[in-house]
């Protein structure tokens, strides 16, 4: 509240505020006469309700705003149940995508069989070739000479990167096992 100056260039006192002015209702009644002892009047039941619409306000607002927060979880929740298929049958197909632009963006196997074809020693036999669902060849090749066959791949740029994972004996020779990413 401002302050305004009275005639004498004074400030004026300010107003009092509504609680002030209840306190002061309730003390001495709407007339100014002071209440008796133990006497009630109506008016400063008026002003007793007036005091707790004040004070509850505030209440009331908290409260309500707590009931709609707690609808709008219940509500995003039930969204969420319910978007959760549709969620996660578009991230399947999102990666299905990208597996198919996977398996068309590489060679096929039957060239990538050709190629190996070439490089593989005169006594090796290429025994199983294929591919993994991430895209790694995985090879079988019978040969006498394992380290022969392995040196071969090496000078291959194309199969330089096929990694020896293991080896076992097949009548007079050996089955080695490569995987890793070719073309």
């Amino acid at each position: 509240m401002t302050e305004h100056p009275n005639f004498d260039g004074e400030p004026a006192a300010p107003e009092p505020s509504l609680a002030h002015r209840l306190a002061a209702l309730v003390k001495r009644g709407p007339r100014g006469n002071a209440n008796p002892p133990g006497a009630t009047r109506p008016d400063a039941g008026i002003a007793a309700l007036v005091a707790v619409l004040i004070a509850a306000g505030p209440l009331l607002t908290i409260g309500g705003a707590t009931l709609l927060t707690a609808r709008q979880r219940i509500a995003a929740a039930r969204l969420a149940d319910e978007a959760s298929p549709r969620i996660k049958a578009a991230r399947n197909a999102v990666e299905a995508r990208g597996q198919i632009a996977a398996l068309l963006g590489r060679p096929p196997l039957g060239a990538t069989i050709e190629a190996l074809a070439r490089v593989l020693p005169p006594d090796a036999a290429l025994v199983r070739a294929g591919r993994t669902a991430q895209g790694l060849l995985e090879i079988e090749v019978e040969v006498p000479d394992p380290d022969k066959l392995r040196a071969a791949l090496r000078r291959a740029p194309a199969f330089a990167r096929l990694r020896n994972t293991g080896q076992r004996q097949a009548d007079a020779k050996m089955i080695v096992t490569f995987a890793g990413t070719a073309p």
